[in-house]
């Protein structure tokens, strides 16, 4: 299992120090995996907002400092329950 370790690790080292191979990877990161990755978060961004507000309510209408494990409670309900029915 070590050789075949080593001979993986060195395989990749040469292939980070090929200039070809560098290249290549520069050019699909820029036309492929950057427009991808910035789609998914524009249309991500929105989810992560709402689920941000939401829980913020929820932390001021349970009092989240002076009581935990109401918080708690009521993120469980809400994220973890309803999980469980999907």
């Amino acid at each position: 299992m070590a050789i075949i370790s080593r001979w993986f690790i060195s395989a990749a080292t040469r292939l980070a120090s090929d200039p070809r191979v560098r290249t290549k990877a520069a050019e699909v990161f820029e036309k492929e995996v950057k427009p991808r990755a910035a789609e998914t978060w524009r249309k991500t961004k929105p989810k992560l907002k709402a689920t941000r507000d939401e829980l913020t309510q929820m932390a001021r209408e349970s009092d989240a400092v002076k009581n935990p494990g109401a918080f708690a409670a009521r993120v469980k309900k809400r994220y973890i329950d309803r999980d469980d029915k999907t």
